[in-house]
């Protein structure tokens, strides 16, 4: 799921979405981004992101987070130009082997295979400084 493998989340994730929708959101408001591209190499790589504007966010996560990512975005336009820094959203991705990360929520995780029915995953957080608490 961190490889080319955006429309599973719309299925596997609609009902913990919905159940932590801040209280004043109407849950018909809730909505996934259509839009997207995806990109899977012959070495096992691969990425996919939607490229929808951010406002999608807004019902989800809040006005507050939701206003940060978008206040983010911005300055990453800025940086980036207007696709790479503002329409790129809800992205995962994965170096093949072993490194995955989603940096629409900023976790980074490293698999390690410990045997035919074992798997151990080493996952971090990133959090930015000046996101609201």
């Amino acid at each position: 799921q961190f490889c080319s493998d955006m429309y599973h989340a719309p299925f596997s994730h609609s009902s913990p979405v919905l159940a932590s929708l801040p209280p004043d959101i109407d849950p018909s408001q809730a909505g996934w981004p259509m839009k997207g591209k995806q990109f899977s190499s012959a070495l096992g790589h691969g990425t996919g992101f939607f490229m929808d504007t951010p406002e999608f966010l807004f019902p989800l996560l809040g006005e507050t987070a939701a206003g940060y990512y978008m206040q983010s975005g911005a300055a990453a336009a800025e940086r980036l130009g207007e696709v790479r820094g503002a329409r790129m959203n809800g992205a995962h991705m994965t170096v093949f082997p072993t490194l995955s990360f989603l940096p629409g929520i900023n976790t980074l995780r490293v698999w390690h295979p410990r045997g035919p029915d074992e798997i151990e995953i080493w996952a971090w957080t990133l959090v930015d400084k000046t996101a609201p608490a």
